[in-house]
């Protein structure tokens, strides 16, 4: 007998699908925070504001328009053209077309000017050859949209920030990383899950009021750092009361209440073209949650290894009410709650026999390179929605179906197909679709974006595999130190990837892309060298793992087996999955 079954009166009662259900709810906006730079640092065609030059000119030329011999056919618009090639030059782009340049004006007076166009002047190509340029100060932007990078400038010398504050916001997730499970632990499921929720909706909310570009970047550490907690905390509140064969379900009704949040951001994107209001958007969403407060319980196992006697009667004897079944005592609850010495002695024995075994660390140095791999490739696909072809709306909401279906497809063919060979097809096939993107410019750009949604795919898909794949090949007793280790890896991940899209916004797109493939591609091969773990019990110690068979060099070491409760483990490794999504 478990805790599970002690909660239910059958497979999955009344109890259990709501709490399901709300926290399907609950991971909706959990994707607005992590993509508000789709929104905030969306980057619209722009040039040097010369409005004031050309605003101070347009009048007296069209004074002069009857007098100049080409007035028939010079209309006030060619006249504004007219100026506008006096003031901003021209630049070749990598297609090999010409455009007018985004960060450089010529670098000529108001009057000089004034004397060409009261004389009708027209220059000749020397002319243009001959004038020096000069950096803007000020920038038009073309489109309605209002996004943080057109309120502070954040272009040509500043465009550095947009990349910077990417990986301030993934800091911020880090710190999540450290600080969630600590909370989780000391103050409970749902007291982190109702505090970090409520900052999350806080913090969003108060982003939209950001006036300067550090107060906007500090917002954004927290808004990453609260961000990620309450997730975590959801997965737990699933995973410790569902039943054992339901909590893969658990995890992919969070899942895909993530996928639907991405999905419904494009249509939100569309209707709140302005940043300020899309964050004060975010942050009033979380009205309807206050309502958690009463429909959320506290997880009755963390009660019990508490001590807290009361309030777990209280949620035992709620969910016997609502499942319709006898309500079980607080004793045999504590029961199955494992000796914390014990415990301890297991963690201290497989953590010095993992360091000190050579196989078990080079299948931690293959988890992490992958983790971070995977993290680099999924956040560059996913950010790099608004630059494809096509409506940037309807690419964000593409986005999110493809994500909710790669953990459909995950749950289909892990168990069949098997962990190393599904995320091995995956990642292989997002290294072809991301080096052979380039190519496809030259020759459409809607096969940019059929390649674009294939890699979100597979990248959603590699993220679900690995949260599985890379944590069942260690003990148990570390498994969740190592599953930290590999999130802290992601993490990194997460920092690098926005640095690596912002190399590819000056066309030069050849460069990453072949470099990225080259990495996927070498985490595919060291996988090679890790066992397959399908249809095989979780190891209990360094000598069962070393038992799982890849082709790296078995080295083993003496250690007998350790007790361990598998239910307890499994809670762990969804928490981790969560911690390194978002």
């Amino acid at each position: 007998m478990n805790l599970k079954k002690l909660l239910r009166s059958n497979d999955f009662g009344y109890y259990e699908k709501r709490l399901c259900f709300l926290l399907f709810l609950s991971s909706i906006p959990n994707a607005f925070p992590l993509l508000q730079s789709l929104v905030n640092n969306y980057t619209p065609p722009f040039r040097c504001d010369v409005s004031s030059i050309v605003n101070k000119l347009l009048f007296p030329c069209l004074a002069l328009k009857e007098a100049a011999k080409n007035a028939e056919t010079f209309s006030d618009e060619q006249w504004k053209e007219h100026l506008l090639n006096l003031t901003i030059p021209y630049e070749e782009n990598e297609t090999g077309n010409f455009k007018r340049s985004s960060c450089t004006r010529y670098n000529v007076s108001l009057e000089y000017l004034q004397n060409l166009t009261n004389h009708s002047y027209v220059p000749s190509e020397d002319w243009f050859e001959d004038q020096t340029t000069v950096s803007c100060s000020k920038f038009h932007f073309e489109g309605v949209e209002t996004s943080v990078v057109t309120e502070f400038g954040l272009v040509c010398d500043r465009a550095w920030l947009r990349p910077f504050f990417v990986s301030v916001y993934m800091l911020g997730l880090t710190v999540g990383v450290l600080c969630g499970g600590i909370v989780s632990d000391r103050y409970g499921r749902k007291f982190t899950f109702l505090l970090f929720t409520a900052l999350q909706f806080i913090v969003a909310f108060a982003t939209g009021f950001a006036t300067t570009p550090v107060f906007y970047g500090t917002m954004l550490f927290f808004s990453g750092w609260t961000n990620l907690v309450n997730y975590g905390a959801a997965v737990l509140l699933g995973s410790e009361f569902v039943a054992s064969e339901y909590r893969s379900f658990a995890y992919f009704v969070l899942g895909a209440g993530y996928g639907v949040g991405i999905t419904v951001l494009g249509p939100i994107m569309y209707f709140a073209r302005n940043w300020r209001w899309f964050m004060v958007f975010t942050g009033l969403v979380g009205i309807p949650y206050i309502s958690y407060y009463w429909l959320i319980d506290e997880s009755p196992l963390w009660l019990a290894a508490k001590g807290k006697d009361e309030e777990l009667e209280r949620v035992l004897r709620k969910v016997a009410r609502i499942n319709k079944q006898k309500q079980k005592s607080k004793e045999e609850i504590k029961k199955l709650l494992p000796s914390e010495n014990d415990k301890a002695q297991s963690y201290l024995k497989a953590g010095r026999e993992l360091v000190l075994n050579r196989t078990m660390m080079g299948r931690l140095l293959v988890a992490g390179f992958c983790w971070c791999t995977v993290s680099i490739s999924y956040y560059v696909i996913i950010l790099n929605a608004n630059n494809l072809t096509g409506n940037r709306f309807v690419n964000v909401a593409i986005s999110g179906a493809m994500e909710i279906l790669a953990l459909i497809v995950f749950h289909v063919i892990v168990d069949s197909f098997g962990r190393r060979k599904s995320y091995m097809t995956a990642m292989t096939g997002c290294a072809v679709g991301i080096a052979f993107s380039p190519l496809a410019a030259t020759w459409n750009a809607h096969l940019v974006l059929v390649l674009s949604m294939f890699c979100r795919f597979t990248t959603g898909l590699g993220f679900a595999i690995v949260y599985v794949y890379h944590v069942e090949f260690f003990p148990t007793p570390t498994r969740q130190t190592v599953m930290g280790i590999c999130s802290a890896c992601a993490r990194i991940g997460g920092i690098i990837s926005p640095y690596i899209l912002h190399a590819g916004e000056n066309g030069e797109t050849v460069a990453p892309c072949l470099g990225m493939a080259a990495v996927i591609l070498l985490s595919v091969a060291s996988n090679v060298f890790l066992p397959e773990t399908r249809d095989q019990p979780l190891p209990q110690n360094v000598e069962d793992a070393l038992k799982m068979k890849g082709l790296l060099p078995t080295i083993r070491c003496n250690g007998g087996k350790e007790k361990s409760d598998r239910q307890s483990v499994s809670s762990s490794i969804n928490l981790s999955r969560a911690e390194a999504k978002l």
